[in-house]
């Protein structure tokens, strides 16, 4: 039988605590797609919405047990943005450089960024960055007609009819826009017709 040992007791009481606060870390998570993300853990009763844009702090423990539910690991693959490398490769996410991508980054590519990187960058980004791209290439707009077929050839969406579409519904709104009725009122031109003065007159209570 092998002696009691303290130091063996305490080292692997350092280690389970080692092994809690990695659960227990807290990282940055982002919706980084245009549309609303949605994930459930039921064992655990949890329930989470992300915005478009919006950004959490969740558990270690969290993200992992989301990337063993249906869908989990796709999920943060091609919407949710986890910017800690170690944290992405825990979860055995595979990752390209186009996944770390910020909103400002994305608008740079769009607008100074080489023809190569932005077809690198639809190869190899997740699903939310092209969605991102496919938002700013309206919004900024993206200029580069070259750009703009090359996101046309790789995804379907035309950039050319977007804005020109975008552009038809301000001009609808800005032609359905009632303007409100202006009251006016003219001033004779005698001038006022007495001299009289209107006083507020203070009751006094009835006692």
């Amino acid at each position: 039988m092998l002696p009691f040992s303290p130091l063996f007791c305490l080292r692997e009481k350092g280690d389970n605590k080692m092994a809690v606060n990695k659960q227990d870390t807290l990282y940055d998570v982002k919706n980084r797609s245009a549309s609303m993300v949605v994930y459930k853990i039921p064992e655990d009763g949890i329930r989470r919405e992300f915005a478009p844009g919006e950004s959490k702090k969740i558990k270690f423990g969290e993200l992992e047990k989301l990337s063993y539910q249906a869908g989990g690991r796709a999920l943060m693959t091609n919407f949710l943005q986890i910017t800690n490398e170690k944290v992405t490769s825990n979860l055995n996410i595979h990752t390209e450089a186009e996944y770390y991508m910020s909103e400002d980054q994305i608008k740079t590519l769009i607008l100074e960024g080489s023809l190569d990187a932005f077809l690198d960058c639809l190869d190899y980004a997740p699903v939310g960055v092209i969605d991102l791209v496919k938002k700013f290439a309206v919004a900024l707009p993206m200029n580069d007609i070259q750009k703009r077929e090359a996101l046309k050839n790789k995804t379907g969406f035309d950039v050319s009819t977007a804005i020109r579409n975008m552009e038809l519904e301000k001009a609808e709104d800005k032609e359905n826009v009632i303007e409100p009725a202006k009251a006016s009122q003219t001033a004779t031109t005698g001038g006022r017709r007495t001299s009289t003065t209107y006083k507020v007159v203070n009751k006094k209570a009835e006692e």
